[in-house]
């Protein structure tokens, strides 16, 4: 089975993310204390900050949804529905400009026939919606998501849990993912066999995981695998 995570990995979430916050800057013009200019990066670091909390199960998924909106919003008192209806307004933009990176789809149709699966952390129905907008989710028989577990990668329990429900032992799975410590080192510590998705080029080097730049290079580090496929 071969494991991908999502946002990173298969679908552009810094790009929607970036474009999204800025058209929620502009929605709420004169209520956010920080310049226009900068905010994408301000407005991730935010994202980043909370919602590692969620993934280490110390808040909920709506928690760390909160959680940003009253830290965007500095000195407000924000209500939970108040936080509620300003995120909205921004998971709608967001959604709207999700897409699946140019090489994503040509990948998973060349691995037709491995058994493909999702690890990713978030909510399930977000999640699933981007890849069925990018018209993708039709590759995969496994989808295990942060929420169905209740902790999220690094931990190794939701790696453990989607190759339970594969049918596989960890270490006749692989991980494809862009995070060296979501991705690489959680899958590493389960027992799977990884694969870092260095689309930012940072060529640091990490043991026992292969590297690969774009998807189209995905096949050459699998080899065995699909050589074990096309034998069947």
């Amino acid at each position: 089975m071969i494991f991908f995570d999502i946002d990173g990995t298969l679908i552009d979430h810094l790009s929607a993310s970036a474009a999204a916050s800025l058209s929620f800057y502009d929605h709420f013009s004169g209520r956010i204390p920080f310049a226009r200019e900068g905010f994408a990066e301000i407005w991730e670091a935010i994202v980043d900050k909370h919602f590692n909390r969620y993934c280490r199960a110390e808040i909920s998924m709506w928690e760390q949804r909160r959680a940003r909106m009253r830290e965007v919003f500095g000195g407000e008192r924000l209500s939970d529905a108040e936080c509620d209806s300003r995120y909205s307004f921004y998971i709608r933009e967001y959604e709207s400009m999700t897409s699946a990176y140019d090489d994503a789809a040509d990948c998973l149709r060349d691995l037709n026939g491995m058994p493909l699966g999702i690890i990713s952390n978030g909510a399930r129905d977000q999640q699933t919606g981007k890849l069925e907008r990018a018209g993708l989710l039709q590759h995969f028989s496994v989808l295990v998501f942060s929420e169905d577990v209740a902790i999220g990668k690094p931990a190794a329990l939701i790696f453990e849990e989607a190759c339970r429900l594969a049918g596989e032992n960890p270490s006749q799975c692989v991980h494809v993912g862009d995070d060296l410590t979501a991705d690489i080192a959680g899958g590493l510590n389960a027992g799977l066999r990884v694969v870092w998705l260095d689309r930012m080029r940072k060529f640091t080097h990490v043991e026992a995981a292969a590297r690969i730049e774009h998807l189209a290079e995905l096949g050459s580090v699998l080899k065995p695998e699909l050589a074990h496929v096309e034998k069947r």
